[in-house]
């Protein structure tokens, strides 16, 4: 899927788990590494951070400049698409590529979205997700990066063993 992949992973969590242990060839931290802005050519995962992060412009800098000039790859890890905080919507609005999943709880987050997206054909956008997340732990893939074609923007089943 990542070509070429990233010579280092770096796992920052808000919440240890035992599984960390048997993953040897990922780097954990507890929170973002003091080092943060010297890393590069790197995957950076950034789990259960959302409320510590979202006012740490640190967080935004990764997105912007590190992403380009530094040779990162961010996957941040939130469970609101519109969380509260000041460098919340810089980090979205910078972001590549979004996976969402099915929400029964709020469904309006998504639906936000789709009218950002698609304000004029939002119920494009409703039908979309609602086929891509209709399998129990289905996603659907948005991909904002601006040379993709406007017919692969929202994709599914892109994993090996995806149906």
């Amino acid at each position: 899927m990542i070509h070429p992949f990233p010579p280092k992973i770096i796992w920052c969590y808000g919440a240890y788990q035992n599984l960390y242990k048997d993953m040897k060839t990922v780097e954990f931290h507890e929170g973002l590494p003091s080092n943060i802005n010297t890393i590069s050519n790197a995957l950076i995962v950034i789990d259960d951070l959302m409320s510590e992060l979202s006012n740490n412009d640190k967080l935004t800098k990764l997105f912007t400049k590190g992403s380009h000039h530094r040779n990162l790859s961010i996957i941040f890890i939130v469970q609101n698409i519109f969380h509260k905080g000041k460098e919340m919507r810089n980090i979205s609005l910078n972001a590549h590529y979004m996976f969402v999943f099915k929400n029964p709880r709020d469904q309006s987050q998504v639906m936000h979205l789709g009218r950002q997206l698609y304000p004029n054909n939002v119920n494009f956008f409703r039908e979309v997700y609602e086929d891509a997340t209709s399998k129990a732990h289905s996603y659907l893939l948005i991909d904002l990066t601006p040379q993709t074609d406007d017919s692969l923007r929202l994709r599914t089943g892109l994993f090996p063993g995806d149906k």
